[in-house]
């Protein structure tokens, strides 16, 4: 019979990454340094913790599974460099743990069933991370990192705040259980200068929900039907802004598309 404190949980979506190729990777992605404070979400059998803590950082790694907890990360939770913290990265308020500063790193390989839900929780926080490198399902990490062409919700979402940049595949066979899909770690810096105020992101984040209600028709369309209003009025605000409205959604950037949140903003 498994030892439920080794093995993996299917219902928290615990895959648990041991290549060592790959966690040196992730580590050189995030750039880490001695003076870094690094947020670990999902730290799992402390694998990718070690990787970081070898760096000389000061960990704070918050775990949802507290059989890992009392088993293999109770092996390293006495390094005066780690805190680990018990809970769900969803709802912990980040504030008790991480210092007053705008400069701390997110390094984290995220569970498959909650890793975009953390993402929007932490990054569009009031208390966002400088630099963020994680490893999600390929297929988000595509998503989220996606040019012009095949902009999506959740491209146009993070890239208000974030530059991101997608780096590397992992093999199903470098986790333990190995999933079924291909994952892909993926990198979100702050933005200096963000597209919009982050008081914004949620009426955003619905006008896109409209914006692609209808993803494989012409732009108009979409938003005409997202957005409950007439096509012509759709192609007349769009085209003071000079997009062409016959495009599909997936046509525009992020810029684009954040012009026509504030036109159809101001005009409602």
């Amino acid at each position: 019979m498994p030892n439920s404190i080794n093995s993996a949980k299917k219902s928290l979506g615990q895959h648990f990454l041991h290549d060592g190729k790959v966690l040196s990777k992730i580590v050189k992605a995030a750039k880490v340094t001695e003076t870094d404070h690094i947020l670990e979400i999902g730290p799992g059998k402390g694998h990718l913790t070690k990787r970081l803590l070898l760096q000389g950082c000061f960990v704070t790694a918050i775990e949802l599974d507290h059989d890992l907890i009392i088993g293999p990360l109770k092996e390293i939770a006495s390094n005066p460099k780690l805190e680990i913290v018990e809970g769900d990265a969803r709802t912990v308020n980040l504030k008790n743990f991480i210092a007053n500063t705008t400069h701390f790193k997110l390094v984290a390989n995220l569970p498959y069933n909650a890793g975009t839900n953390i993402l929007r929780t932490i990054l569009l926080s009031d208390l966002p991370p400088q630099l963020s490198v994680v490893m999600l399902q390929k297929e988000v990490a595509l998503n989220i990192t996606a040019l012009p062409g095949k902009s999506n919700i959740l491209s146009n979402l993070f890239q208000v705040y974030f530059d991101t940049n997608f780096h590397f595949n992992v093999q199903p066979r470098s986790f333990t259980p190995p999933p079924k899909v291909m994952s892909g770690v993926i990198s979100l810096e702050r933005k200096n200068k963000p597209f919009l105020p982050k008081c914004l992101h949620l009426d955003y984040f619905s006008f896109l929900t409209c914006g692609f209600a209808a993803p494989r028709k012409q732009l108009h369309n979409s938003l005409s039907q997202g957005l409950k209003i007439s096509i012509p009025e759709v192609k007349y605000r769009s085209s003071q802004l000079g997009i062409n409205s016959e495009l599909r959604p997936a046509a525009l950037g992020v810029e684009e598309w954040v012009g026509l949140f504030k036109k159809f903003r101001e005009e409602r």
